[in-house]
């Protein structure tokens, strides 16, 4: 379990692309002591384009091919296929997909986990969130790393996603608000240095998100679900989404619309309502998610 290999920093925009395009020329360049000057950012932003690059999903590293002793990094299949149909992380799926990743990912992201799937308080300050994820990892039988560690970490995760009320007169070329914020899953109040969780709109929510979800999540290895549990399973697009379970079904109504016949499915069974998702990878949902939005694009 993993804290703070974000140096922290949130993803800036640009930092994906960037990554992901450095080790599709050379493997080798994370391994090389001035990949920050290729990188363009500084030393410890490097280290934090690396570890988003892992976190997310998107590429993963593995030992040296010519018996050196230090490792390459290759984009994962997922890496391969954004780079292929969204290199500059243009789309909501794309964003969804990643955030989706890191709630699902403790060994790299464990506060994103806990804070998305364990942390329920709606409104919040930073330091009572801090205490929050200290009680839980202290009640684990995992070794507690120092408060200072945790607050770093959440101060990070609240960084990369909410939104600031009021909003100040950015320069729109400052890249240095996280693309992650677009999701709208955060507001903070800085009068009251409050932060209130969102449940985002469903309209903005692609259809094929809900079974990237329940595969990421594992949460479909015994078959169907009740619907309940679908929104509510740890991992799964309700938790990650911060969906109630009215929301929760509305996407699951507009994914029975959008999506071909059998993909998603709701099942009546002795009374009760279950979910029922076509055998897909990830990849392939996400892959589903592009090939209908270029077809959208091209149809316009």
């Amino acid at each position: 379990m993993r804290f703070g290999g974000h140096e922290t920093f949130p993803v800036r925009e640009g930092w994906l692309h960037k990554g992901l395009k450095l080790i599709n020329n050379d493997q080798e360049a994370f391994s090389d002591p001035y990949v920050a000057d290729a990188l363009g950012v500084g030393r410890n932003m490097a280290k934090s384009i690396r570890h988003w690059l892992i976190a997310t999903g998107l590429a993963e590293t593995q030992p040296s091919q010519k018996g050196k002793k230090g490792k390459i990094m290759v984009p994962t299949e997922l890496g391969k296929l954004i780079w292929k149909h969204d290199p500059y992380f243009l789309q909501i799926g794309t964003w969804i997909a990643l955030h989706i990743n890191l709630v699902n990912n403790p060994e790299e992201a464990q506060s994103w986990q806990w804070f998305f799937s364990r942390y329920s308080t709606q409104r919040f300050d930073r330091i009572s969130c801090s205490e929050a994820l200290k009680r839980h990892v202290d009640a684990s039988s995992q070794r507690s790393p120092a408060l200072r560690t945790l607050q770093r970490d959440v101060a990070c995760l609240l960084s990369t996603y909410a939104v600031p009320v009021p909003n100040e007169h950015a320069d729109p070329e400052d890249a240095s608000d996280s693309p992650f914020r677009r999701l709208g899953l955060l507001t903070y109040f800085r009068d009251s240095h409050l932060y209130r969780r969102n449940e985002i709109d469903v309209a903005t929510i692609p259809a094929e998100m809900l079974g990237y979800a329940l595969c990421v999540s594992n949460a479909l290895k015994e078959g169907d679900l009740p619907l309940r549990e679908a929104c509510f399973v740890e991992g799964g697009l309700g938790r990650c989404l911060q969906l109630g379970l009215d929301a929760f079904i509305d996407v699951v109504e507009k994914a029975e619309a959008e999506l071909p016949e059998g993909a998603v499915r709701v099942i009546g069974s002795a009374g009760e309502r279950n979910l029922r998702v076509a055998e897909r990878t990830h990849v392939e949902w996400l892959e589903a998610y592009y090939h209908r939005t270029q077809a959208q694009v091209a149809a316009a």
